[in-house]
Order: C-alpha cells, then sequence, then structure tokens
C-alpha cells in the first residue's frame, strides 16, 4: 500500500519517475485498482453527501430509466462502473490505434498507465469540486471547463508513459489520447453530471 500511495504521488511532482515506477508494477492489476478507487471515491465522497443534502442535478437524465430526482443517488451505484467501462473503452481505443499503425502496443501496459494517471487527477477534482460547492457561484459549465483543463495532466502523463512504455512517438501518443478522449466523450454526457 505505502508503495502504491509513493507512486500516485509522484504522479503529481515527477511524471518521468511515476511513469518508471509504474512500469514494473503489475498490469493491469494497478490500474483497475486505480479505476476503482477512483469510482469508489466520487460515490462516497461526492455523489453521496450531494445525494443526501438532496440535490438535483442541473442537466436532466437523458435516460428514462434514471430518473433526474433521484439521479445523483443512482451515481452513488453506478460510477465505478461507468469508470471501468471508461478505462476499458479509453485504452482499448488506444490500443487499436496503435496496431493499426503497426506500432508496438501492450495493452495491460496501457490500462495500467491510464488508469494510474486517472487518479492521480481524480483526485485533484474531487477537491476542485468541493471547494467551489463551498465558494459557491459557479456552474456546470465552470466546473466542465475547469476539469477539461485539469485533465491535461492526464494527457500529459499518458502521452510520457506511452512515449517511454510502448517507445511510441510523442506525436502518436497525443492523437492516441485525443482519439481515446473523443471515444469515452459520450459515455461521460450521457451517465455522469456535474456535482451542483
Amino acid at each position: 500500500m505505502t508503495n502504491f500511495i509513493q507512486v500516485w504521488f509522484l504522479g503529481y511532482i515527477n511524471p518521468g519517475k511515476f511513469i518508471d515506477e509504474l512500469k514494473t508494477k503489475p498490469a493491469p492489476q494497478w490500474g483497475l485498482y486505480s479505476t476503482v478507487l477512483r469510482g469508489l471515491m466520487d460515490s462516497l465522497f461526492l455523489y453521496l453527501p450531494i445525494s443526501i443534502i438532496g440535490r438535483i442535478p442541473p442537466t436532466p437524465s437523458y435516460l428514462t430509466i434514471l430518473p433526474t430526482e433521484s439521479y445523483y443517488q443512482i451515481l452513488v451505484w453506478i460510477t465505478p462502473l461507468i469508470f471501468i467501462i471508461q478505462w476499458l473503452l479509453g485504452a482499448a481505443i488506444i490500443h487499436t490505434f496503435f496496431r493499426l499503425k503497426n506500432m508496438p502496443s501492450n495493452f495491460d501496459q496501457i490500462l495500467n498507465i491510464t488508469g494510474m494517471s486517472s487518479w492521480v487527477i481524480a483526485f485533484v477534482l474531487l477537491i476542485w469540486d468541493w471547494f467551489w460547492f463551498f465558494v459557491g457561484n459557479v456552474d456546470q459549465y465552470f466546473l466542465g471547463i475547469s476539469h477539461l483543463i485539469i485533465d491535461l495532466w492526464w494527457f500529459v502523463l499518458v502521452v510520457i508513459g506511452i512515449k517511454r512504455v510502448l517507445e511510441v512517438p510523442k506525436r502518436l501518443g497525443i492523437t492516441a489520447c485525443v482519439l481515446s478522449f473523443l471515444g469515452v466523450f459520450p459515455l461521460v454526457v450521457i451517465f455522469m453530471r456535474a456535482p451542483f
């Protein structure tokens, strides 16, 4: 556990060392642990509290089987599953892109890199969301744009990881990350909601 925490904190202060340490860890297990942790953290420390205080999402549910009035309560249960699907789909897009380009690829390592990188930014996003919840005077659009800016760190970590672990050129790593992001974005839009 201590080693996991050490590698996690390297993601904030030393991206190169973060990737060097991560590539020696069991793959895709560390990516899975990170993704499940992220889902549980958001469920328990974001969606559960705001559902308890009776908040309703600013954007209505797109799916009639998920009523808007109880959407945050539903997110408490489905967020880990959504993040696991997002993690698998995003990594599959990166892996497929590299195979189509006849570049080296390792699906397990991609899962580790993307999963752990998501965990690094997830903790920052949780603190960011609660900060603005208490400050107030922001809407879901501000929050969404700020999340996209913070997500740039995910891109940095994943591109460095792809370059160091798979030895794929940076340009192709950036392209793969953009395709992955675009591929999972509809899933996020359909199911996830801003916390206020």
